[in-house]
């Protein structure tokens, strides 16, 4: 339990860090995590955006497109997607609405899928988006999937909305974006992480570096386990990402967040570099 305080202190320092701006901070680093540079209190800009101004309209600003791929390379290379669960303000917000998406499990859901193996196949829609929505949309005909963003409404037009009462001018694709959000808002409290899972380009970025990262959650050996293990599943019960723990092997969907490795009764998982 300490150790997921720990989690909660981390990732309630880094939000209030991503929001310096309110005191005048403005960094101009790109984060490694996904939240808007158009809210009015953000102390840097969206790896996304920068993406996409990098390849806009038939363009391509090397050295724009090197800032955020860098950065996240970093992060992704020494602790794969640990951000996601330790330093993202949406996963944290996500941590809240997990507990109410959990209570939701009983009823009909998008997770019972899984058991007609279909529900892994709409985690490849974050890739979609990021190749197909973020980078080739950008560069063929210029719309940007940060105009429609549900984070961009979140962190950036609700706050101007309130900072700025009467000033706030809605752009074209402004109605799509709130349909969007509204749709956002359901998924997260009906599917744990549902964001994090299913359509977050940056974790689609940080994924696949799960499989060669420094730091990463590996399980005790085979023989270990066949011989210790409970088989209570308690640990992929815990997981917010529906991992199947006991089987996982630096799962691209792992966000490094512990749960597991708190919940084990026998102390067979743990964090490894």
């Amino acid at each position: 339990m300490k150790f997921q305080i720990k989690r909660l202190l981390s990732q309630i320092l880094i939000f209030f860090s991503a929001n310096l701006g309110a005191l005048g901070l403005k960094t101009g680093f790109c984060y490694p995590f996904f939240y808007c540079n158009s809210c009015p209190a953000a102390t840097s800009a969206c790896p996304l955006r920068a993406i996409e101004q990098s390849v806009y309209k038939n363009s391509l600003n090397w050295r724009l497109l090197l800032y955020p791929i860098l950065i996240l390379g970093f992060f992704g290379v020494t602790s794969g997607r640990a951000i996601c669960g330790w330093g993202c303000p949406i996963g944290l917000l996500q941590r809240g609405t997990g507990k109410i998406a959990r209570k939701l499990k009983k009823y009909p859901s998008i997770e019972k899928l899984g058991q007609h193996q279909i529900e892994p196949y709409l985690r490849y829609i974050k890739y979609f988006l990021l190749i197909g929505v973020v980078i080739l949309t950008s560069y063929l005909i210029g719309f940007m999937f940060t105009d429609i963003c549900p984070i961009g409404v979140l962190t950036g037009t609700i706050p101007t909305l309130i900072l700025y009462p009467g000033k706030f001018v809605p752009g074209y694709y402004f109605l799509a974006a709130i349909v969007i959000f509204v749709l956002f808002l359901i998924l997260i409290f009906t599917i744990e992480r549902g964001w994090c899972r299913y359509f977050c380009p940056i974790g689609a970025i940080l994924a696949p570096f799960n499989k060669i990262s420094i730091l990463h959650i590996s399980l005790a050996p085979k023989e270990k386990i066949d011989k210790e293990c409970l088989h209570c599943n308690a640990c992929s019960n815990a997981c917010p990402m529906g991992i199947d723990v006991c089987n996982m092997n630096r799962d691209p969907e792992c966000i490094l967040c512990g749960k597991c490795i708190n919940i084990c009764p026998k102390n067979l998982i743990k964090y490894e570099r």
